[in-house]
């Protein structure tokens, strides 16, 4: 038994790699660069800067100060805000990840949105995913909702394809899945609620996922 043991341990020694932890927040919304893609240009907002009036962006946007005005970014340009907002953000294919403050304020975005700080405005619209983990009060729409053990959410979520409520979540909320119909001969889409639940009092739950109609 000795010797097998010290033989294990020896092939260790030598350069025996173990598998990495896998990343659980890879598909929270949080904002992750691809190694194998080209740096990416970032703006850079330093802790004590204030900033007094709207900013537009055309690429990622590392927000520490405090900025009072709305945040417009081009494409695809990624918004980190580490301290606050108060106003709205808008990107066009980014993602927006709120670990600070965002106050009076709505996010639209056609990516992701993760939002684990203090979140005090009123919606959040996402051709992607969305994550909470904090207190929020609104409108959440997205085509995959994830609330996190430590949400406590009020309002009402929408969605397209999947939501999830972790263990240790607190919501009181209104369930509405959507799908996307042709609308005459040009087929434009039209948003339709085709499902809901009533809302329920604060409550404690256990792991949920919810795929397609809610019952």
């Amino acid at each position: 038994m000795l010797k097998k043991w010290g033989k294990e341990k020896d092939d260790t020694a030598e350069g025996v790699k173990k598998d990495p932890p896998q990343d659980f927040t890879k598909d929270t919304g949080t904002i992750h660069e691809d190694e194998h893609k080209p740096e990416r240009k970032v703006n850079t907002i330093l802790r004590g800067s204030k900033v007094t009036g709207d900013i537009s962006v055309s690429c990622d946007l590392v927000l520490s100060g405090d900025v009072e005005g709305n945040i417009t970014a081009r494409e695809d340009s990624n918004i980190v805000i580490k301290g606050s907002c108060k106003g709205n953000i808008e990107t066009g294919r980014g993602n927006v990840d709120i670990r600070g403050e965002l106050q009076s304020g709505n996010i639209t975005t056609g990516g992701n949105v993760s939002i684990s700080g203090k979140f005090t405005g009123g919606e959040v619209k996402a051709g992607g995913k969305i994550y909470v983990n904090c207190e929020f009060t609104g409108r959440l729409e997205g085509n995959e909702i994830e609330v996190g053990p430590h949400a406590h959410l009020r309002g009402e979520l929408f969605y397209r394809e999947f939501i999830t409520i972790s263990r240790g979540a607190k919501v009181e909320v209104h369930l509405c899945r959507m799908q996307e119909t042709g609308k005459g001969d040009n087929k434009t889409p039209e948003k339709k609620v085709i499902d809901m639940k009533q809302p329920v009092k604060e409550l404690s739950v256990r792991d949920i996922s919810l795929a397609g109609s809610v019952k």
